[in-house]
């Protein structure tokens, strides 16, 4: 049996509409509708920053890598290697933990 679909409303301000529209627009949210249903389904719930935070991190990184690899001024010390190498092996657990989800 196909779900039924629950139409529903909103008041506010032309203000505040098109605030939401930024927000849905720069999320890549094809309309308001969708980008709402998706913040009220995940509201408080665990967000991504931690991840994003250490893929920045192994970024950053991985460029000093790459920059110290072709001879070219870096900010690596000796000791940084072993710990870009736990740094990564950390985010990488993250991202299968978060797939298997």
């Amino acid at each position: 049996m196909p779900n039924k679909t629950i139409s529903s409303s909103i008041r506010t301000t032309r203000f505040i509409a098109g605030q939401i529209d930024e927000i849905a627009s720069k999320s890549g949210f094809q309309s308001r509708s969708k980008f709402m249903i998706h913040a009220a389904l995940n509201y408080r719930r665990q967000g991504d920053e931690p991840l994003v935070e250490e893929l920045a991190r192994m970024s950053f990184a991985l460029h000093q890598v790459r920059r110290a690899g072709d001879g070219k001024l870096h900010l690596l010390k000796p000791r940084d290697i072993s710990l870009i190498s736990r740094r990564l092996q950390g985010a990488l657990s993250s991202v299968i933990e978060r797939r298997e989800r």
